[in-house]
């Protein structure tokens, strides 16, 4: 069985020159097909698609890197060996239904990205959605209790397309059914590619910006990673990829 991260013969042959990242996305169209989009000439963007969330993903990371002899460890400190590697893991903090549940999730959530720190191995997590990454691209979030919940995320995502004023022919087809919606048309891949994508990346920039605002606001706050929330820090991997890649955004 293929194993989507394992470098091609092509791609080793770039190796020495490339800069490679090795990616571990939580779900299989979202987060890849956006982040494709930054690959150049100039850096190999390589995904382990469908990694599932917080433990699961760094576990899987970690399990390649080890075996791929892609880390080295002096004591307890971690780090990728090859300088011409970067390692990420992508997932979000999914909220559970229970008390005793959302409890045990949230000591995953924190204890997958620690682990992820101390073996040398960035992470662009989401607190609570990949979809608040998507949502700063339109407009900035305010730090307020509904801007906590992925749902709200969904409700204003299908809300700004539909009342973009020149949608595309894909959106057009997708709005001709009542019932559409970001969460339940939007996601799937050629939506996502052809609509999504198209339409927020030349908002990157500002996607950046508005999430260095809300990272700023729980700089000094004596939070746990799982207390911050609206919280996203794809904009630490976007920033990798542009600078390292060179794409220039229109």
């Amino acid at each position: 069985m293929d194993e989507p991260w394992r470098l091609k013969e092509s791609d080793k042959r770039e190796k020495d020159t490339l800069i490679t990242f090795i990616i571990f996305c939580e779900d299989k169209v979202s987060e890849p097909v956006y982040l494709k989009y930054f690959e150049t000439s100039k850096i190999k963007i390589n995904f382990a698609k469908d990694q599932k969330s917080m433990m699961k993903n760094v576990l899987a990371a970690i399990t390649h890197c080890k075996e791929n002899g892609l880390i080295e460890c002096k004591g307890d400190n971690c780090s990728i060996a090859d300088e011409n590697t970067q390692v990420w893991c992508v997932f979000d903090r999914d909220k559970e239904e229970t008390p005793t549940k959302i409890s045990k999730g949230n000591i995953e959530f924190d204890e997958s990205i620690a682990t992820a720190n101390r073996n040398g191995i960035k992470v662009a997590w989401s607190n609570d959605s990949f979809e608040l990454w998507i949502l700063l691209h339109f407009e900035e979030v305010d730090i307020t209790e509904e801007n906590k919940n992925r749902e709200k995320y969904y409700e204003r995502l299908t809300e700004i397309f539909n009342l973009l004023e020149e949608p595309n022919e894909d959106l057009q087809k997708v709005k001709r059914y009542d019932n559409w919606s970001y969460k339940n048309s939007l996601k799937h891949e050629n939506n996502f590619r052809n609509i999504v994508r198209g339409e927020i990346i030349s908002n990157v920039l500002l996607a950046i910006e508005r999430a260095k605002n809300l990272e700023k606001h729980f700089d000094g706050m004596s939070l746990q990673n799982h207390e911050k929330s609206p919280y996203t820090l794809m904009h630490h991997l976007i920033g990798e990829l542009i600078d390292k890649g060179g794409k220039t955004i229109e």
